[in-house]
């Protein structure tokens, strides 16, 4: 999940890279939505794992 309390007029969501049991590498997965505030959520997909998170941003 990320959170922003001041966007300044900018939209981010919230990334995650998510291990794949099969050894198969890393799956990144985004939000499919860009906030201006509140929370945005993210989820790891079946069969897999979570391994980092971040959060992405742009300035329109």
């Amino acid at each position: 999940m990320a959170k922003c309390e001041n966007s300044n007029g900018g939209h981010y969501k919230a990334s995650a890279n998510c291990e794949r049991w099969d050894g198969g590498g890393i799956v990144v997965v985004d939000a499919p939505r860009w906030r201006t505030n509140g929370w945005s959520q993210v989820f790891c997909p079946a069969q897999t794992k979570f391994k980092s998170a971040g959060i992405i941003t742009k300035s329109t």
